[in-house]
């Protein structure tokens, strides 16, 4: 009986120990992610299907969650002809999967869709994240310029992958 105390005590111990390591882990790959951080206020153009283009003014507010694991996105956007009225708004999370070395995202919409998307690093300060919708591909770019404190994104879409065409462009600026 005091073996299977014993290997159970030491099963409990080893447990703990790998989940502070996949939490360290996972803090270190959301701390790339910390610039985002803040409140962030500027100007969207979005093309719909059609070609009617609609000016937007958009907000986004960006806190880290669950002790630093989880990067969680609130969008609000107000068409400029009525900013008394939400015309776009989103919540979104993104995490990083330890035993997959990536990020996942997970976005809710007013309208009540929802998508998981992929979120990647590119390189210091660049970043895509994207989903597949019935007929295509979507795609977002954000670069992130610390010294202007701005937020760069533009949005694409692609019927196949290989044919690009942009529908979506926004440019933040970080707020004291």
């Amino acid at each position: 009986m005091k073996t299977i105390n014993l290997l159970f005590l030491m099963l409990i111990v080893s447990s703990s120990l790998i989940a502070q390591d996949v939490s360290k882990v996972c803090k270190e790959q959301m701390n790339v992610l910390s610039y985002f951080t803040g409140k962030w206020k500027g100007d969207a153009t979005i093309t719909q299907q059609g070609g009617v283009t609609v000016q937007v003014a958009q907000e986004e507010t960006i806190e880290l969650k669950l002790d630093s694991l989880i990067l969680q996105f609130e969008g609000i956007g107000r068409t400029k002809t009525n900013l008394n009225k939400i015309s776009f708004h989103a919540l979104a999370f993104v995490s990083y999967n330890a035993m997959k070395k990536n990020y996942e995202m997970k976005s809710y919409l007013m309208d009540g869709k929802q998508t998981d998307a992929y979120f990647k690093v590119i390189e210091k300060n660049k970043f895509d994240w994207g989903f597949d919708v019935p007929g295509g591909k979507i795609v977002y770019h954000i670069t992130l310029d610390p010294i202007a404190k701005k937020w760069y994104e533009k949005g694409e879409f692609s019927p196949d992958g290989s044919k690009w065409y942009p529908f979506f462009d926004m440019t933040l600026t970080k707020q004291p």
